[in-house]
């Protein structure tokens, strides 16, 4: 008896290695170690060093990972949530000759870039590691706020936020939501959701900070002022990584990292890989479309561009408690079972709200605000695991 578990073990650690090897999983915020056990043996969490990971979520230097993490999605995600008050000051002031559709396709280059660009960062991050990939990043996404500041035509915005930032912003967010995939099993809910927080929190700041900084400073300075926020904030997030290399390979055995960094669509090869993800793309569609186009919406149908501001930190802040209890819930529940019903939620409070009074009640436009930010939020945080559980 001993010797079949030995073998099955054995035969079990080569399938292992092999599929790492093929799969680049961090791009989704996956181990693929964990990962792959899970599709060899249903009964995984049982298994050692799937023990040995659970240990690890113990341990303090984990729980430092996770508040990098956290720091990290501040400036970046943060920002990215609350892209629309860049764009309604732009429209109004510099890029005003310009029609808000021309001045749209700056921020949507920007998104576009900052989550397509996660598919080769990924298997970056699994090649080189988090301390490498995460400074470079952080680097390029702090120069990119200085540059900001100094732009004042069309093609300078569009290069500079559009590609420059673009890339420095999915180095960082790869390495913040990949370290928290490859750490943490059991308890993945409560830390991709105490992450994720992070951009909910910037979500809600940055906004509050732009308002009074554009009429009070102006545009170099509020750009400035952004640029030493996220260097306060990205320098003790790269600090916090320094553990994870250590601590990460004592928990997986000393298992080899992938040598190759190049494309690898294995992952696709299963049907239920594919439909997952054409899900999710399309709920990002939406995310992140309206967090651009919400103080847009907001000035089109008579409000004022301070009350958008407003509606975005609600949003981050809705979604601040979204981030996080869902995903301590889908830990004991399912994730599948919680997004399902926070998608109905949402969806049904959107046609009971937003279509029948977004356009004449600013109490309507706020309280829905409050319901997207949360559902949006739940959706975030949640889908990482249930990656997991069904792959």
């Amino acid at each position: 008896m001993k010797v079949m578990v030995d073998s099955t073990r054995q035969e079990q650690n080569v399938q292992r290695s092999s599929f790492q090897e093929n799969t680049n999983w961090a791009a989704f915020g996956l181990d693929p170690i964990t990962a792959t056990v899970s599709n060899i043996n249903p009964d995984a969490e049982a298994q050692p060093d799937v023990d040995s990971r659970q240990d690890v979520e113990k341990t303090v230097s984990a729980w430092i990972c996770v508040l990098g993490s956290f720091l990290t999605l501040i400036p970046t995600f943060g920002f990215m949530n609350s892209l629309g008050t860049v764009q309604t000051y732009l429209s109004m002031n510099q890029l005003h000759d310009y029609s808000e559709g021309e001045v749209g396709w700056i921020s949507g280059l920007f998104l576009f870039l900052s989550l397509i660009l996660n598919v080769q960062v990924g298997p970056m991050v699994d090649v080189h590691g988090p301390n490498v990939i995460g400074p470079v990043g952080a680097v390029l996404y702090v120069a990119m706020f200085l540059l900001m500041a100094e732009c004042r035509n069309y093609w300078h915005f569009m290069l500079c936020l559009g590609v420059f930032g673009s890339i420095g912003a999915a180095m960082t967010m790869v390495v913040a939501i990949a370290i928290v995939g490859k750490l943490f099993v059991r308890k993945r809910g409560l830390a991709m959701g105490i992450t994720l927080a992070g951009s909910s929190i910037g979500a809600v700041i940055f906004p509050i900070i732009l308002r009074s900084t554009y009429p009070n400073l102006g545009w170099q300075w509020s750009m400035r002022i952004m640029a030493f926020i996220s260097a306060g904030l990205l320098l003790p997030a790269i600090l916090c990584f320094t553990a994870f290399n250590k601590i990460y390979k004592s928990s997986t055995n000393g298992q080899p990292a992938p040598k190759s960094s190049t494309l690898n669509f294995t992952a696709f090869q299963s049907p239920a890989f594919c439909f997952v993800t054409a899900g999710i793309f399309m709920f990002e569609f939406v995310i992140f479309s309206i967090s651009g186009l919400l103080p847009s919406i907001s000035t089109r149908v008579g409000f004022t561009a301070e009350n958008g501001y407003t509606l975005l930190s609600i949003v981050g802040a809705a979604s601040t408690f979204g981030r996080i209890i869902p995903g301590v819930i889908g830990d004991k529940y399912g994730h599948f079972n919680v997004l399902l019903a926070t998608l109905v939620f949402t969806v049904v409070f959107m046609g009971a709200l937003l279509v029948p009074f977004g356009t004449r009640s600013a109490t309507a436009l706020y309280a829905w605000s409050a319901i997207w930010g949360f559902g949006s939020g739940s959706f975030l945080s949640i889908t990482p695991g249930k990656y997991l559980k069904h792959h």
